[in-house]
């Protein structure tokens, strides 16, 4: 009985030291960042930075950004008149997003209408 109760002791404090699973996305500081946005939105350079960064790191170390990452970055993008990067965000969000078609469609069919023309200079 005994060996019974040590068994399942040592049991339980191995399972309790075992490590956690590697988180599945790379979300960085974005959650701080975006509070941060949330409570001065008048100034969206820090999220901007710190999305960029974020993506820049899990995309050299391998790993996943979070769901939804590419889009908020093109759209800070779009918000500052970057229309033709904002669409590449949005493509890229599409691509390792699939579900996200509809959205980033609606969000590129926006920055194309919003962008100003392009205009050709003959020489």
């Amino acid at each position: 009985m005994k060996r019974i109760l040590l068994t399942g002791a040592t049991l339980a404090l191995l399972g309790g030291c075992a490590t956690a699973p590697p988180p599945k996305y790379d979300w960085g500081n974005y959650e701080q960042s975006m509070y941060g946005y949330y409570k001065n939105p008048s100034a969206p350079d820090a999220l901007m930075l710190d999305i960029e960064s974020t993506i820049k790191k899990a995309e050299a170390g391998k790993r996943s950004v979070g769901p939804g990452m590419y889009a908020e970055y093109g759209y800070l993008l779009m918000a500052r008149g970057r229309h033709q990067e904002a669409l590449a965000w949005f493509d890229k969000e599409k691509s390792r997003w699939p579900e996200s078609a509809v959205l980033m469609d609606r969000m590129s069919k926006i920055a194309l209408t919003q962008a100003p023309p392009k205009v050709e200079v003959k020489q």
